[in-house]
């Protein structure tokens, strides 16, 4: 059965204490928990969102077996591992590790997530796993543990174990889109990566007139509808990342008293025209898409 809580002040401290972790608070104002979680041995499934807090391991969890597969719904994470490797997470993101490896997660919003915890996962080393934004699988696994944690009535010992082998099953298929170190050199797979990527070929390429959104698309080996959600998910478009980027390219040279030609010739705008029309739509503050 799934249970379900609400917990302020020391009970959220009980409630991970319970499950051996150790939480603190990182920043003022009330410290509120809310989960909902089933045991399908030998998974645990739960939902949480809580406010800012910092999570460290017990003794006894750092030590054991096992490993947590988490779903980041809302907000950042930040994450800190025993080899000094430190992973950032936001919204759609996956990311699975071993409890060995583990040293601390910390967020300074309020932040949401589904984690799968289980002994039975192969993770042998932190990995970053394909997102909301990568394939179907991590919507698909979410909107199980969503139905499953929503269900009412709820779920049945004759259903138990068949829904525990369609979750595991789900995030063995995570797990094994992974992308290898092959494929890694070749094109970044999670979408904070393609971002993050994205911005600096926009920042290398800018001045040149050639440097097109299909030609970003393609140095990133990814479509043009791919990256196009990857950045509406941060409230942007790549048309405008890459206009934003020339005009600021275009101002740093009229600043030095460049000539308007010389101007445009060193920040990739096609032609003067474009460039005063971009300038135009940026001080009005027009958005175009």
């Amino acid at each position: 059965m799934t249970q379900t809580l609400r917990a302020e002040g020391p009970a959220v401290h009980e409630w991970f204490g319970q499950r051996g972790l150790r939480s603190a608070r990182v920043t003022d104002g009330p410290m509120i928990l809310i989960v909902d979680e089933i045991d399908l041995s030998p998974l645990i499934v739960r939902r949480l969102w809580h406010t800012p807090l910092l999570l460290t391991p017990s003794a006894a969890t750092a030590a054991g077996e096992g490993a947590t597969l988490a779903l980041q719904a809302e907000g950042p994470a930040h994450l800190v591992f025993g080899d000094g490797r430190i992973v950032d997470t936001d919204a759609g993101a996956a990311l699975g590790y071993p409890h060995s490896r583990w040293v601390s997660s910390s967020s300074e919003a309020p932040t949401a997530r589904i984690e799968i915890v289980s002994r039975h996962l192969p993770l042998a080393d932190p990995t970053l796993l394909p997102g909301a934004d990568d394939g179907p699988v991590w919507r698909a696994l979410a909107s199980t543990v969503n139905a499953i944690l929503n269900s009412d009535p709820p779920v049945t010992p004759r259903t138990r174990a068949p829904l525990q082998r369609a979750i595991e099953s789900l995030c063995v298929a995570l797990i094994a889109d992974r992308p290898d170190g092959s494929r890694r050199a070749e094109a970044p797979r999670s979408a904070h990566a393609t971002y993050d990527t994205a911005l600096a070929l926009i920042d290398e390429n800018a001045a040149s007139p050639d440097f097109t959104v299909d030609e970003l698309a393609r140095q990133l080996r990814v479509s043009r509808q791919y990256l196009a959600r990857v950045f509406a998910r941060r409230g942007s478009t790549p048309r405008n990342a890459l206009r934003a980027r020339r005009l600021d390219l275009a101002d740093a040279l009229l600043a030095t008293g460049v000539t308007l030609s010389d101007a445009v010739d060193g920040s990739g705008f096609a032609s003067a025209r474009a460039l005063s029309r971009a300038r135009r739509e940026r001080d009005g503050q027009l958005i175009e898409f």
